[in-house]
């Protein structure tokens, strides 16, 4: 199933400000979620079995990116984007 990929308006400028290999990588793995948003992240805190929704995370080169996915609504929304060494 392909989920629609929601990203926020804050995180949008975010992802303005971050330098262009950190653009690159994360345009790589939007591109990606709609599709695979299981198979290539990870679960963040406790998974609800049969839960419609969860938390999920990416860890990229310097970033970590957390999404949820909604089963409910079929999109894949992008809640946080974190440089744990900043």
């Amino acid at each position: 199933m392909t989920y629609e990929l929601i990203v926020p308006p804050g995180i949008r400028r975010q992802i303005k400000a971050l330098p262009v290999g950190d653009q690159a990588e994360l345009i790589a793995l939007f591109d990606r979620l709609p599709a695979e948003a299981e198979q290539i992240t990870d679960a963040y805190g406790l998974e609800v079995p049969d839960s419609p929704v969860r938390m999920r995370t990416a860890g990229l080169t310097r970033l970590i990116v957390v999404i949820t996915i909604n089963d409910t609504e079929v999109t894949v929304t992008v809640v946080r984007i974190y440089d744990p060494l900043d």
